[in-house]
């Protein structure tokens, strides 16, 4: 073992980012964002930085304990072994269950080992994956809840293109469905007829009323419609796609390559969007992308851009990024959109530099 690479400490902070206004999906509200930040040490002086989160204080606690309970296996061990590492993590959480919190407590010391990966080797993790593309096209997803009004939504709709952005994503799921339909005709209005818009129901819906509210929002050129129903009904999923002409997204809330491969093997998704904390990590949401690929299906990354970008500029069958700034707060140098696009660095690792002032200040 590279004595440079040992894995000396795994530190964690439990951060609350606030929001400016509470949000709202069809599935839960969002008061505040609540992250289990780790940061993964090396003998050599390198530090590997990821995070997991939840919606809620005492989940984020539960996380942290058990992100606490896997730092003492690896300790010591060689941060550059992701496989081991992460075989070693899946191993020790067998008996509580893989997925669930045991899912996201690996994912951040995974992912924070192939920052240190990237860094040991002088490389940024996109060309450590291969290298594809330099740049990666994002797609706004930051506004266009249910909580806003029309007046709110068509402004946050406009405001997004003026500020560069060639897609944009709004959430559906409301009671009335005649609201859901105009709604997202006003965002079309808004956005004009060049610019991409994708609605994401948040499992609000079942089989009929995905068909049912698939046709009436066809009028609207939509690029996807995202997780309309329960994520646990891939056969739906597949008879659906048969039906629509309509892309579907469908995959953040499944867990591990077995779901996303039973997902992908269905047909079950136009685009799968996995997401890097129910992978587990950096190391498992790499297979998923390559098993995807195998079936010849495009993979958009859920979340965690600051670690996916390089996921999206690494390999081919990686198509878009979903922008969403929640953990731009806590960095020194937030990320830049020109043209619907952001542009990876050669900096080494991810490249993620933490505001140390922000963390304190964001400390619970």
């Amino acid at each position: 073992m590279p004595t440079g690479t040992r894995i000396t400490e795994v530190l964690t902070d439990f951060l609350s980012i606030p929001l400016e206004r509470p949000l709202v999906t069809a599935a839960f509200p969002i008061p505040a964002i609540d992250t289990a930040l780790v940061r993964v040490r090396t003998s050599d002086g390198h530090t590997g930085v990821a995070w997991s989160f939840a919606f809620g204080r005492g989940k984020v606690a539960a996380l942290l304990g058990l992100i606490d309970d896997l730092a003492d296996l690896v300790v010591g061990a060689d941060a550059l072994a992701t496989e081991q590492l992460w075989a070693r993590m899946s191993k020790a959480v067998g008996f509580v269950g893989r997925h669930g919190l045991a899912a996201l407590a690996m994912s951040a010391i995974d992912t924070a080992c192939w920052d240190l990966k990237g860094q040991a080797t002088g490389q940024p993790v996109h060309r450590l994956l291969g290298g594809f593309r330099d740049s990666v096209e994002v797609y706004a997803s930051q506004g266009l809840w249910l909580d806003r009004s029309r007046d709110e939504l068509a402004k946050e709709a406009r405001d997004l293109v003026d500020r560069g952005f060639h897609a944009v994503k709004m959430r559906a799921g409301l009671a009335d469905e005649n609201e859901d339909v105009a709604r997202v005709a006003l965002v079309r209005e808004a956005i004009g007829p060049d610019v991409k818009l994708m609605v994401d129901a948040n499992q609000a819906w079942d089989l009929k009323q995905t068909l049912r509210m698939a046709a009436r929002f066809a009028i609207y050129d939509l690029f996807w419609l995202e997780e309309p129903m329960p994520y646990t009904q891939v056969e739906a999923y597949a008879e659906a796609r048969q039906a629509l002409d309509m892309p579907l997204c469908t995959g953040e809330s499944n867990y591990l390559k077995g779901e996303l491969l039973t997902l992908a093997g269905q047909r079950g998704a136009d685009y799968v969007m996995p997401d890097l904390m129910r992978m587990g990590g950096m190391t498992e949401l790499v297979k998923v992308a390559h098993l995807c690929e195998g079936f010849e299906v495009p993979v958009t990354p859920h979340l965690f851009m600051e670690h996916c970008l390089h996921l999206a500029a690494g390999l081919p069958n990686v198509v878009w990024q979903e922008y969403q700034p929640w953990w731009q707060p806590i960095m020194e140098e937030p990320l830049q959109v020109i043209d619907g696009r952001v542009e990876l660095t050669d900096t080494p690792g991810f490249g993620i530099v933490l505001s140390k002032e922000a963390v304190e200040r964001y400390r619970v």
